[in-house]
């Protein structure tokens, strides 16, 4: 077995006629990005490969929602909230559009609202900005929220909404033109070791190698990644045309079904009750493990969505079943009034079932971080500062 001065002298040899960063970033998706962002600005100097000609995974794929309010108290809801910050911070160096709208939960049911009392009641001093709202005043807020039925709210501050497919590139292009990045797209890696990142079009040196290849389970980490538990998720999502003469709904909205997919309700006493009543309310939802929410982007268009599957099974062909259920529920709390579908389309990402997230080291220097679920948008930047600290110092 070589040792590792010997491999260190090997790697002396070829680096001197190869491009050498102290970085290589492989993935420029979101959390691609944001391992860019972290280390760029501290001075490193920084390659983010991609293998497509743009990013098109899931990082592009979702509703824009920054959501530290479906995080767990504790480090993940801190993460959540530091990267908060940095989308803001980059968003307004970059001259990106984004809304700290934040979130309405709309109750439509005792138990409902039931269990968003319990939440408020035991949010205190966890970090979360959560206050009830009466019906009144929830659509004072968003009118577009049926009045029928309606039992109270929840206002949560915390949320933030973003273009995924804007932000993404935007990003991108102001990590290039003002922090240094410099971005290989149409680029697939081959290999990553420590101190060498190969590629079609050759070897590179570097520092260190992170790994952000998204729902890739069988690339370049399959090794590494043996044994996590990771699973991959299909979701279904549409957008609808933009609603009439400008208006905006206010901030972003998810009612019922919601309460139940969040960790950051299983504290909450009457959860499992609320849960046996939404099934009972919703035949076939939790089976398709759908739940319902809207964000509205600058455009004006609503995000709406959106469903899960699991399992290496998952296939190319939406479910036009998947969909009208979705409808059907929004239509049951949200008027869409004035709108129509324009979009269609899935998307795919890794999760740990239990775990926010997964790091592993595939070799002395190679750092694979993936597996951040459906909260790709929420945890990324804050994750990235983590787990760049020991690099950035």
């Amino acid at each position: 077995m070589t040792n590792r001065k010997t491999r260190g002298a090997r790697h002396e040899t070829w680096r001197r006629d190869v491009e050498t960063f102290d970085d290589v970033v492989i993935g420029a998706g979101i959390l691609g990005l944001a391992h860019a962002y972290h280390l760029a600005t501290a001075g490193r100097r920084v390659v983010v490969l991609e293998r497509s000609s743009y990013a098109q995974g899931a990082s592009v794929r979702n509703f824009g929602m920054v959501w530290p309010l479906g995080q767990p108290r504790g480090e993940r809801l801190d993460t959540a909230l530091r990267s908060r910050g940095h989308w803001i911070a980059t968003h307004q160096a970059a001259g990106l559009w984004f809304d700290p709208c934040g979130s309405i939960h709309a109750a439509y049911h005792d138990d409902e609202l039931q269990l968003l009392r319990e939440f408020v009641e035991g949010a205190v001093g966890a970090g979360y900005e959560v206050r009830l709202l009466d019906a009144h005043e929830a659509r004072d807020l968003s009118p577009r929220l049926r009045a029928e039925g309606l039992r109270g709210a929840m206002f949560s501050a915390t949320e933030v909404c973003v273009d995924p497919r804007r932000s993404v590139a935007g990003v991108a292009a102001w990590l290039e033109s003002c922090c240094g990045v410099q971005f290989r797209f149409g680029t697939t890696v081959t290999a990553a070791t420590t101190g060498r990142v190969t590629t079609p079009a050759g070897d590179l040196a570097c520092d260190r190698v992170w790994v952000c290849t998204g729902d890739d389970l069988n690339g370049i980490a399959a090794r590494a990644l043996e044994g996590s538990g990771l699973v991959r998720c299909k979701l279904q999502m549409m957008r609808t045309s933009a609603l009439p003469h400008c208006e905006r709904v206010g901030p972003m909205l998810p009612a019922g079904l919601t309460l139940r997919h969040y960790t950051s309700f299983g504290a909450c006493p009457s959860l499992p009750a609320l849960a046996a009543a939404l099934d009972a309310r919703n035949p076939g939802y939790a089976a398709r493990g759908i739940h319902v929410m809207v964000s509205q982007h600058e455009s004006g268009m609503l995000t709406i969505g959106d469903s899960h599957e699991y399992g290496e099974g998952i296939g190319p062909f939406d479910s036009t079943e998947t969909d009208a259920m979705i409808l059907r529920y929004l239509d049951g709390w949200f008027d869409r009034a004035g709108t129509q579908v324009v979009e269609r389309w899935h998307g795919v990402y890794a999760k740990h079932p239990t775990d926010g997230w997964v790091v592993v080291d595939a070799d002395e220097r190679v750092c694979v971080v993936t597996g951040v679920g459906g909260a790709g948008m929420t945890l990324s930047f804050g994750l990235a500062e983590t787990t760049t600290a020991d690099a950035r110092s």
